[in-house]
């Protein structure tokens, strides 16, 4: 990437009488290639394989009279009339006093990010993909099933932050993944930094024929009422995760719009049961989170954010952490490299056996209706499968209910191992409604 044309004009651009104090800039270049799947049909003209580059920077300008302005742009700007932009910048600039801090120079870490294999795969090669995609297509064909779409990527990026204080750091990587939903009923996929090995792709697929062929027979009608629930990793991380993450970030922090005020941080009464713990590292080689810094440059490391329990920092930029004065914190950015722990987990066999006359829900309709803050919540539930004495026995549509915070105070709460999944699944007991 050649930024010269950029960090001359963030030093010579005037605009409405004012000059550029301060600034910090993230650039991301990358390459990129994707064949995707649309109703069994591989690289067809409404799911194409594409190859693609791009180009952009990020911006958070702060003038000489403290107004700051934020923005991005694409690579003809950056590399041809970059003062263009940030002069127009100027028009939309606002007064926010906690936004004025860049970063200086710092200690960066190293973590493996970067596949060789993967990289020839993003200009191109997609020969990795043939075999992935024949062992979709062989288990369509023998269990009969009517029609899947999905995608699979590649890809391979550099990354530099610039900053007015000195700081001048830049790293690369790759990133590799693919999805594919079955029937249109249910999905699975993986992500990292290079392909997951074809044994474990084969396994989550096959996870994934199981469920799909489960959910084809409905189950034998029952009663609701407040059951044992087990939630799929993929549940937990699309809500109960999501639920903690955003009532964890600074903003609802410092406006007070969230379930965690500043002075629940470092206090002793514990917010949810005294054995569980919320933490990220983004150090873990390969992984999709890794990374050595984020996009204002601040050094990766691992955070706690719930410790037995107990709040011990939300989740803060520089303008938040400024605001509440706190330190910053790393952000996790990817689920793999963020971990749910707690009590011993149980192994996937032993919960269906706990959560027997009870259900197992694969995925849930509705998160981003529910009250956050709260905790209640009602979510649809329509890929669910009723578990018997002799394990899961056919579909239920449910509907979900109760209140997030309770459960995870619960003593009945338990941590449960699913097969090739990094996130736990969660034995809950909550009411459940079928349709």
């Amino acid at each position: 990437m050649n930024l010269e044309k950029l960090l001359d004009a963030l030093g010579a651009t005037r605009s409405d009488g004012h000059a550029i104090a301060d600034f910090s800039v993230y650039v991301a270049e990358a390459r990129r290639t994707s064949v995707g799947t649309k109703d069994s049909e591989t690289g067809s003209p409404h799911a194409p394989m594409t190859l693609a580059e791009s180009l952009t920077a990020r911006y958070k300008l702060i003038w000489d009279d403290g107004r700051v302005s934020r923005g991005s742009m694409e690579r003809r700007a950056i590399e041809r009339e970059p003062e263009a932009v940030l002069t127009t910048a100027r028009a939309a600039s606002y007064e926010d006093k906690d936004a004025i801090d860049v970063l200086g120079p710092a200690l960066f870490p190293d973590v493996a990010t970067h596949d060789p294999g993967t990289a020839a795969i993003a200009i191109g090669g997609v020969e990795a993909f043939v075999p992935r995609l024949a062992a979709i297509r062989e288990r369509v064909a023998h269990h009969g099933i009517r029609t899947w779409s999905g995608s699979m990527h590649a890809a391979e990026g550099t990354a530099r932050v610039v900053t007015s204080a000195g700081l001048d750091v830049a790293g690369g990587g790759t990133a590799a993944g693919w999805s594919a939903t079955l029937d249109g009923e249910l999905g699975a996929g993986h992500g990292a930094r290079a392909l997951e090995p074809m044994i474990d792709f084969e396994s989550r697929l096959d996870r994934l024929v199981t469920f799909v062929l489960g959910l084809r027979a409905p189950a034998a009608s029952r009663p609701g009422g407040v059951l044992p629930v087990l939630l799929h990793p993929d549940v937990v991380e699309d809500y109960v995760l999501g639920v903690l993450l955003h009532n964890l970030d600074g903003a609802p922090v410092a406006h007070g719009t969230g379930a965690f005020r500043k002075e629940h941080f470092g206090a002793a009464v514990p917010v949810l049961r005294d054995d569980l713990t919320l933490r990220t590292d983004p150090l873990i080689p390969m992984a999709a989170g890794a990374y050595r810094f984020s996009q204002e440059g601040l050094p990766s490391r691992p955070c706690t954010f719930i410790d037995k329990g107990r709040l011990v920092t939300p989740l803060l930029d520089l303008k938040y952490a400024r605001r509440l004065g706190l330190a910053p914190t790393p952000n996790p950015s990817s689920m793999d490299t963020l971990f749910f722990e707690g009590p011993p987990s149980i192994s996937y066999d032993d919960a269906l056996a706990s959560a027997a006359g009870g259900a197992l829900v694969l995925s849930v309709l509705g998160v981003h209706t529910q009250d956050f803050t709260s905790g209640d919540f009602s979510l649809s539930a329509p890929q669910t499968l009723a578990i018997g004495p002799s394990g899961l026995e056919g579909r239920l549509r449910a509907t979900i209910s109760g209140n997030l915070f309770e459960l995870l105070r619960s003593p009945k709460l338990g941590l449960v191992r699913f097969p090739g999944e990094h996130t736990p699944g969660l034995l809950v007991h909550c009411r459940l409604d079928p349709a």
